[in-house]
């Protein structure tokens, strides 16, 4: 599925690049009733594009669509953009995040995220490691001095999240799930931690079924927020909190 799911990724960067219109203009409403604004619509529908094609037999779950059932064994979850609001407003941090699953987290097979700023591959199938444009990653040895957070930060996250951001020596964030994730993935952070205070707020499956799997792959943990492995069903409707960590110590050093 390597392949396919690089084909899928360069027709997004490719669409975008290529799109007409302002692409903030909403075109209808997603699948949890948030407006859709044009670049999402755009981005998904070069995926849907790339599967008709391909012949590929993958059911769909998308930020926009939903679900599609096109009587495939397996599901490709799909965020056509992640960071949509970052891409309206010029921050150079957003994504197309995609993983091959079937009903839960725990059972995604093969995950893939391109940063649709630098270009930038991350790649994992279950067992057989992470990587970065065809160079293996890892996660990234604890330094109790030097660690780098990003943080989920704003009007609606928890108080907790100011509590975590007192333990780094550097924080950042970036406000794209599937980025940040990955930052952890590839040692660049050592930690990312995302509590919101409001339901509609916390990360989707969609956001982070693709990310999660490249974390774990590179040596990492994808925790709930009581530190057990996180495993949600892949639906439109689930919704989480998450800290992702390069090891359980630095889980033990936030709590």
């Amino acid at each position: 599925m390597k392949a396919l799911l690089l084909q899928m990724a360069d027709a997004v960067q490719h669409a975008v690049e290529a799109m007409e219109g302002d692409p903030a203009e909403v075109v209808g409403r997603g699948a949890d009733g948030a407006p859709s604004a044009r670049i999402d619509r755009t981005a998904e529908q070069a995926v849907l594009r790339v599967l008709e094609y391909e012949g590929a037999s993958l059911n769909v779950l998308s930020e926009e669509a939903g679900y599609l059932d096109r009587g495939g064994k397996a599901t490709l979850v799909l965020d056509p953009i992640d960071g949509t609001h970052n891409a309206l407003r010029g921050f150079p941090a957003y994504s197309v995040s995609m993983a091959i699953g079937h009903e839960r987290l725990s059972d995604v097979q093969e995950a893939l995220v391109r940063d649709l700023v630098s270009g930038a591959t991350y790649y994992a199938a279950k067992g057989g490691g992470a990587w970065l444009n065809a160079r293996p990653i890892h996660v990234h040895p604890r330094n109790p001095a030097d660690l780098m957070f990003t943080v989920y930060l704003g009007s609606h996250a928890a108080p907790e999240a100011a509590k975590v951001t007192g333990r780094a020596r550097r924080v950042r964030s970036l406000g794209a799930a599937s980025l940040d994730l990955c930052l952890v993935a590839r040692g660049a952070a050592d930690l990312y931690y995302m509590h919101s205070s409001v339901p509609e707020a916390k990360l989707r499956a969609v956001d982070i079924a693709g990310a999660t799997l490249i974390v774990r792959e590179a040596g990492g943990l994808v925790l709930d927020l009581e530190g057990r492995d996180l495993d949600i069903p892949l639906t439109s409707t689930s919704r989480t909190d998450l800290v992702a960590v390069g090891d359980r110590q630095t889980w033990e050093a936030i709590r």
